[in-house]
């Protein structure tokens, strides 16, 4: 028996088989192009995303010597695209996650205290043109051709998920899951459903919205264009974040994610009630049977992309692995310290219009000091969000495990263990969202009961254990004091 993950990410399309004891047998991935708009626009092109994934299927199948049990997916949250109804290929190119084009809407509808409470008190989440909502409406008045369309029901808008089923069942599933639903700003989470009010918000009531299941509902069946010679049911299908979330087994209140990959995603699990934070994003990060989990989620767009400027901006590194080198080679950072604030600021300080710094330079400065600082940061911007849920929300979290591609810089995990004075577990396998899909799977498929079988599937684990780091402390202070000095009170 064997089983089938798709994980469709921003940079890349993976593809892996698993074997009956989950162990990943094969894997291939494509990436694909990176569209830059002269207005600064970020885009993929859906159609090559499809085209690579179909591509992948053709190598995979020249190996595989039986017909997966069933197909699971993951995918990057909020990028989404508009397609024809008929041919479910792309209108437009696909909008990314990371694209702002959405700014004035997000600035005019934030003028009025109510918007903000309503998407708030429904979602969750934080009126901010990150989520579909703003930059679908700016499709609308950019390509009138797009919106009547979409209008007379002939074109679609889905996540990239939605893309992909509907093209994979040739039209014969148009739906979501409740995660990426969820990140869209258009769904009410407390009521699991499409919300009328924040269509009109909007401007979006005539948009058709995909059938919304639970992530680990069968979602269609297909044989990739007859690459297989049967069809294969799709089953689980979810966000990439709650992917490795529940990947990762935080089922108990104060268990807490992280992963550091080019940005930094944090979500700690809140228990069933959509709980509304000053500071942080409310999350649906799954339901199951009905019910429902929340978790307070941190979003920073630059953790791995720091390390990626020093070496593709700086060049004083050659590749991010010498961070750690370099930082191990000094006692400290110098007095230098760097403040991330490459795209502002985010929880718990939500300074989106901040500029980056470094800060302390002096003539003894060289460029070691600046290696060092900027991993610092890294850590110091998950530590001071985790004082907030502990300190404001009153959240002891005693679980915490770190996933990602940073997650193999043991320097940066150590201070990271040694700031928040816990234990880090890294677990030992680097695909956890696709492993999340894949587990969501097997429970809908009935291969696995209930949460209590999916313990023996839990992954295998390192862990870091703090000591007693005096000057660390004293640094990261300071790192506060200066965002307190020159960001907060000036």
């Amino acid at each position: 028996m064997s089983f089938l993950s798709i994980d469709q990410s921003t940079s890349s399309t993976t593809v892996f088989i698993f074997n009956n004891d989950l162990k990943v047998i094969n894997k291939i991935s494509k990436k694909h192009e990176q569209f830059y708009t002269e207005n600064g626009y970020i885009e993929h092109d859906a159609d090559e995303i499809y085209n690579n994934l179909i591509s992948i299927i053709k190598d995979l199948k020249k190996n595989l010597n039986e017909i997966p049990e069933f197909i699971s997916i993951t995918n990057q949250r909020e990028t989404f695209v508009v397609f024809d109804r008929f041919t479910g290929k792309p209108l437009h190119k696909a909008i990314v996650w990371q694209c702002r084009r959405g700014q004035k809407l997000c600035n005019e509808l934030s003028k009025e205290d109510r918007n903000i409470k309503l998407i708030n008190s429904k979602t969750g989440l934080k009126l901010d043109t990150y989520f579909p909502a703003s930059k679908l409406k700016w499709l609308f008045d950019n390509e009138e051709g797009i919106k009547n369309k979409v209008e007379k029901g002939d074109a679609l808008f889905g996540t990239m998920d939605t893309y992909l089923l509907y093209r994979l069942t040739n039209g014969k599933e148009y739906s979501t899951d409740v995660t990426n639903a969820s990140r869209t700003l258009l769904f009410n989470c407390n009521n699991l459903n499409w919300d009328d009010d924040l269509k009109k918000l909007f401007g979006l009531n005539k948009v058709k919205l995909p059938m919304v299941k639970e992530s680990g509902s069968k979602f269609g069946k297909t044989n990739f264009e007859k690459i297989f010679d049967e069809e294969i049911n799709i089953h689980g299908v979810i966000g990439d974040a709650q992917g490795s979330f529940f990947s990762t087994q935080c089922f108990n209140i104060a268990d807490t994610r992280i992963n550091l990959g080019t940005g930094s995603n944090i979500l700690t699990n809140i228990g069933d009630n959509l709980k509304i934070s000053h500071n942080a994003l409310t999350t649906l990060s799954y339901v199951y049977q009905g019910n429902k989990m929340f978790a307070y989620e941190c979003l920073n767009a630059f953790a791995g992309a720091t390390i990626s400027w020093l070496e593709n901006n700086l060049k004083i590194i050659n590749n991010p692995e010498e961070s750690e080198k370099i930082s191990l080679e000094i006692p400290d950072n110098g007095g230098v310290h760097l403040i991330p604030a490459f795209a502002g600021l985010s929880a718990p300080y939500w300074l989106p219009n901040a500029k980056a710094m470094y800060y302390g330079i002096s003539a003894a400065t060289n460029y070691k000091h600046l290696v060092r600082a900027s991993l610092e940061s890294v850590a110091y911007q998950i530590v001071v969000y985790l004082e907030y849920l502990q300190d404001s929300e009153n959240i002891n979290i005693s679980k915490i495990i770190i996933e990602g591609g940073m997650s193999n810089n043991d320097f940066l995990i150590q201070l990271i263990a040694n700031l928040t004075n816990k234990e880090i577990k890294i677990p030992l396998f680097a695909d956890m969202s696709a492993y999340g899909s894949l587990l969501k799977g097997l429970l809908s498929s009935n291969i696995l009961n209930d949460f209590e079988d999916l313990k023996k599937y839990a992954v295998e684990t390192k862990s870091f254990f703090p000591t007693v780091d005096k000057k660390s402390y004293e640094n990261f202070e300071t790192w506060k004091e200066i965002i307190d000095k020159h960001y907060i009170n000036i």
